[in-house]
């Protein structure tokens, strides 16, 4: 089993909620024994007397980042199923400088703060609930602040995907720029008279210390990864084309519009339908449930490869390639709708509607009629009222309720009607002058 575990199906959703408690509890006895508790420690760091703080944060920074890339480079993390936070500069900077001002301020950080509170301390207490009471306020006013948020938002961006340097040297480059930052810090505790020299775990000894293994052999590891490439999976897969050939003969890759209407009506329908299509057209018009993916951001959000997913595009040529791009990924659950949302306008919103020939045809298409006004559309044939059996003049979708929809095994076949050979005719009586009618020429 590889990672991401979640993603790939090792656990569920409960469990998930499981780990991820255990591993908060972790994390805040961390924070507490490394006295991240105290809001007289954490403020010291902005007067160069106790950098604890920064040295902490760069060095579990420098270690994820080394430890994921070569995770993910000999293949045991698939770094593209990762979840990245969209990046909004805007909003990022703000949020960074409110951060900033309430840490000077208070003394703590979100998380620390969350600690602190936890072991009684009452100024901390205070600050999470002010912490809170913003976020209740920020989402009370959400409504008026969503368009400058997203204001240039750039989506999941990466350093590497900004600047074009491979993502091999950016580890390397900030590794090195933590561990600069790191002998930076223990100098300024040192000019700060807060620490003795002797204190300094760099500077403060003259033998390989812990600290100096650790460092050392990340900044190898970092040199290495800047020779090494990318740490997502590269383009090449390995495809089983006769299973594939089987699944697409039977017709198990996809779903039909009626098929999926029927679903969505009975409340049945178990997948996750993705809309392929962008952004603007699916703003327009979609199907009722379905989330806007970009092909990019594809993999990211799905949640496990097990989950069934159904993915449908304008005409289906884009969700043809995303499925078999997530077939060679390994997610086993995909399909695609028939014909693309082109064909669920033309079958389901706009169906053509013949006259009916007999009863059973008639009752398909009052069914496909009540279909297209539960999703908002029309037949683009009417149909007369009388054949439909509704009143003239009364909107027909009023009178069909969509709840009232029938399946075609719903549909009872109608008796077959017994027809009555017409009675034989006499033959007409001779003339009275016994003449004889002349026949044929």
């Amino acid at each position: 089993m590889n990672a991401p575990f979640f993603k790939y199906g090792l656990f569920g959703d409960d469990t998930s909620l499981v780990v991820a408690f255990a591993i908060g509890i972790a994390f805040g006895f961390f924070l507490e024994r490394g006295g991240f508790g105290s809001g007289r420690k954490l403020a010291a760091q902005f007067y160069f007397k106790d950098m604890a703080v920064l040295k902490v944060m760069f060095t579990g920074i420098i270690t994820a980042m080394v430890g994921v890339y070569w995770l993910s480079r000999v293949g045991f993390l698939d770094l593209s199923l990762v979840y990245l936070v969209p990046t909004r500069p805007l909003a990022n900077m703000v949020g960074g400088l409110l951060l900033g001002i309430g840490f000077v301020i208070g003394g703590y950080c979100p998380g620390t703060s969350v600690v602190a509170a936890a072991t009684g301390r009452i100024d901390a207490m205070v600050y999470l609930m002010g912490m809170v009471s913003g976020m209740g306020a920020v989402g009370f006013a959400w409504p008026s602040l969503e368009g400058w948020v997203n204001a240039n938002a750039l989506g999941p961006a990466t350093l590497p995907g900004l600047s074009g340097i491979p993502y091999g040297v950016i580890v390397a480059l900030v590794v090195v720029m933590a561990i600069v930052a790191f002998v930076a810090a223990e100098w300024g505790e040192v000019k700060s008279g807060g620490r003795a020299l002797a204190e300094q775990s760099l500077f403060g000894v003259h033998k390989l210390t812990r600290t100096w293994g650790l460092f050392l052999g990340l900044l190898g590891l970092a040199f290495v990864a800047a020779l090494a490439g990318s740490p997502y999976r590269g383009p090449r897969v390995t495809l089983d084309g006769n299973a594939l050939g089987r699944t697409a003969a039977t017709g198990a890759d996809h779903v039909s519009p009626a098929t999926l209407a029927d679903r969505l009506i009975a409340g049945t329908n178990e997948y996750r339908l993705i809309d392929l299509r962008s952004p603007e057209a699916y703003l327009k018009d979609h199907i009722p449930g379905a989330e806007n993916v970009s092909m990019t951001a594809l993999p990211a959000a799905l949640w496990t490869p097990t989950e069934p997913v159904l993915l449908y595009s304008e005409d289906g040529e884009r969700a043809a390639q995303a499925w078999l791009y997530l077939k060679a990924r390994g997610f086993p659950r995909v399909s695609t709708l028939a014909g693309g949302y082109a064909g669920w306008r033309e079958q389901v919103l706009s169906p053509t509607l013949p006259e009916p020939k007999d009863e059973v045809a008639r009752l398909e298409a009052e069914r496909e009629r009540a279909i297209a006004a539960h999703f908002g559309g029309a037949a683009r044939i009417p149909l007369a009222a009388a054949a439909l059996g509704l009143t003239p003049g009364v909107s027909p979708a009023a009178q069909v309720a969509p709840t009232q929809v029938a399946s075609p095994r719903q549909i009872a076949t109608p008796p077959p009607q017994v027809v009555t050979p017409p009675a034989p005719v006499a033959p007409a009586a001779p003339s009275a002058s016994g003449a004889k009618k002349k026949e044929g020429c």
